[in-house]
């Protein structure tokens, strides 16, 4: 073989491996990066909240609190457990460190850490690159509507499927306790509170028509449930 003939072979060998190599595809990332909110099942004692923020697919901050039964946000400087404030505390840094919404329990904190862990995964997965199933979690969702000089109504969603299988109201007066509807003197409020939440749940949606005589309460009641289904969403 002359010369010539072998450094075209060779010329030829080195442009297609040049040309492989840049024809690699870029590594794909699992995350978009950004700060996403989410949300835990909420009970009738309330719900966690988390606020993650992604960087290059890792876990770069985490913001933690807790909700309580009357839809407020938890205020650990008087809560009358401290551990939970602990863990309040602590559990940040040990989502970051393992960079996954799966950390050890904090001990005497059982159903906080839970919660929070839970509130994560779902961070994450409103972050991710790629979506697939559903539009909204399955879970049971809390929501609450603006607050005015009367109070403001709850709603406690139960998903399945994009679809609303159950529904929970309730209102809480201006002193900040629920409403006792067997003591309420008003009783179309009664009578609304037991039967809005079937329609919500024939609507599959926020937007129902007002019950007669409690329109105050029925739109209370429709944002509640509005902003449930948006805390639901992915």
């Amino acid at each position: 073989m002359n010369k010539t003939i072998a450094t075209v072979i060779l010329l030829t060998l080195t442009v297609s491996l040049l040309a492989g190599c840049g024809s690699q595809p870029a590594a794909s990332t699992v995350y978009t990066d950004g700060t996403y909110f989410a949300v835990s099942d909420a009970n009738d004692h309330g719900y966690a909240t988390a606020e993650v923020t992604v960087k290059a697919d890792k876990i770069t901050e985490v913001k933690l609190n807790e909700i309580t039964e009357l839809a407020v946000a938890k205020d650990y400087a008087t809560y009358p457990y401290p551990v939970s404030a602990e863990a309040n505390a602590a559990l940040p840094a040990k989502f970051v460190e393992a960079n996954s919404a799966e950390i050890d329990i904090y001990t005497g904190a059982t159903h906080s850490s839970e919660s929070y862990m839970q509130a994560v995964a779902r961070a994450l997965e409103k972050a991710k690159t790629t979506k697939e199933g559903t539009a909204m979690f399955d879970g049971v969702f809390q929501g609450k509507s603006e607050a005015d000089s009367h109070g403001y109504a709850t709603a406690l969603v139960t998903i399945a499927g994009d679809k609303i299988t159950e529904v929970v109201l309730k209102e809480v007066t201006e002193a900040g306790v629920f409403k006792d509807y067997a003591t309420y003197p008003y009783p179309v409020s009664a009578q609304a509170n037991a039967e809005l939440p079937a329609k919500f749940v024939e609507a599959n949606s926020a937007e129902i028509d007002n019950y007669t005589g409690a329109t105050s309460s029925s739109e209370a009641y429709k944002a509640a449930v509005a902003d449930a289904l948006t805390l639901a969403t992915k």
